[in-house]
């Protein structure tokens, strides 16, 4: 028997198994029979094992006019199986991705809410929903990070995300159960064939089928291999990133960028907003990221927006920068001594003593500074002789981002520039060297 027509219990064992100190499993339960025979067999193969807890989780996403009525089944079943049962009800916020996305972009916040530290959280996707998603994402045009489709296990809000069915088919999970008289409910909206995971399952998948029996192992099969070949690649793009990355900073160096073959520069970009959390960029932001900002003369200010981000250039940097990208806020604030830690809420930037202490300024005693944003035309007072400087210059001249200029904060005392945070000291506010 091959292993994309593995029995569901076979399948989840081998799984359980495999997991050296396992201690909480946690099975996402719909209602459908997908999740229910995903939880069933779980607690079957867990009740000889007192040592490994097990509760299940139900996502109300309030679509549906019966979810009430499913939210009870949730709770029979689990009573029935004896299994403790979280219920999460959740809003749903239509972005420009589509409902399908932004229900599950509720679904795993709630989930990264619940889950405990090191937990494993069961998804019941298999070897159809499998092909399915390389089928998307082939539709898409997307390369073989796309293509390696569903993970069979994956670290996720401190603890782990894990599909222990998908080396079973569907009709292994409807054998399973037919087999144990399990009773689910189906979701209407699963029969809407606008939705294009719908058309797939319903349209395009049984054609398949019917003329390539084994499509659902072929496609599985295939997602598999992009996954190592995605492994190869992100093993090179480590590589790349440490030699491309500046020296103690998050941005990365152009001109290495420029050295690199395109593909391995598209992957090194793409493996650094991963390793930020972000969404990945299409292949289309890429293409403009060389064309706007790395093949740029140095001196140019473009930006590339993907969505939920930005890519800059400055200089020889490439930035990522994340949020608005509107001006900064200006900000005023007094800073009395004895000079608690100041917060600048409209920055996020914390001001210490200590930092003052390492940075050589001298604070008066008594009294209080002003610690503001820039507003144009300020002038520092430094050297030996003295003499007076444009804190723009200043900023120019330390390789500052434009975007990043606003939100440094200037410290003043009785109206004299003392100092360009992390920057300058003016020479009267200096701490006088012992060496001096």
């Amino acid at each position: 028997m091959s292993s994309a027509t593995t029995p569901p219990v076979e399948s989840i064992a081998q799984y359980l198994q495999a997991q050296a100190g396992l201690t909480h499993v946690c099975v996402a339960y719909s209602a459908g029979m997908d999740s229910h025979v995903l939880l069933h067999a779980t607690a079957q193969l867990l009740h000889d094992h007192p040592d490994v807890s097990l509760r299940a989780i139900h996502i109300d996403h309030g679509l549906q006019k019966d979810s009430e009525q499913w939210v009870r089944h949730v709770e029979y079943v689990c009573d029935g199986l004896n299994v403790p049962l979280v219920v999460r009800r959740v809003e749903i916020s239509l972005g420009t991705d589509g409902p399908e996305a932004s229900a599950r972009l509720a679904r795993y916040a709630a989930f990264a809410d619940v889950l405990q530290a090191g937990e494993q959280l069961m998804l019941a996707q298999h070897a159809d929903d499998q092909a399915e998603t390389f089928l998307l994402q082939a539709l898409r045009g997307s390369g073989p990070d796309g293509l390696s489709s569903i993970p069979r296990k994956r670290t996720f809000a401190g603890g782990y995300m894990a599909r222990p069915l998908l080396a079973c088919t569907q009709q292994s999970i409807a054998d399973y159960a037919q087999l144990n008289g399990l009773a689910w409910i189906d979701d209407p909206s699963n029969n809407d064939t606008r939705f294009d995971r719908n058309f797939i399952r319903r349209e395009v998948l049984p054609l398949l089928r019917n003329r390539w029996p084994a499509a659902t192992q072929t496609l599985s099969r295939s997602a598999m291999r992009s996954a190592a070949a995605v492994q190869t690649l992100n093993d090179v793009a480590l590589e790349d990133l440490s030699l491309v990355r500046v020296k103690d900073s998050s941005e990365l160096s152009i001109s290495g960028l420029n050295a690199l073959p395109r593909e391995r520069c598209y992957n090194v970009v793409r493996l650094w907003v991963r390793q930020a959390g972000l969404r990945m960029p299409r292949l289309q932001d890429l293409r403009q990221l060389v064309s706007d900002l790395l093949l740029s003369r140095e001196d140019a200010l473009g930006i590339v927006n993907v969505r939920d981000y930005e890519f800059r250039r400055h200089r020889d940097k490439l930035y990522l920068v994340v949020g608005s990208t509107a001006a900064n806020e200006a900000f005023e604030h007094q800073w009395a001594a004895p000079y608690d830690d100041l917060l600048i809420a409209e920055t996020g930037q914390i001001l210490s003593k200590a930092e003052c202490d390492e940075q050589g300024i001298k604070l008066p005693s008594q009294g209080s500074l002003t610690v503001r944003s820039r507003t144009g035309g300020e002038l520092i007072k430094l050297g030996e002789p003295a003499f007076h400087k444009a804190v723009k210059k200043v900023l120019q001249e330390a390789a500052v981002p434009p975007w990043q200029r606003d939100a440094i904060p200037l410290l003043y005392n009785d109206g004299r520039l003392v100092a360009v945070w992390n920057i300058a000291v003016a020479i009267d506010f200096r701490v006088a060297s012992e060496f001096a």
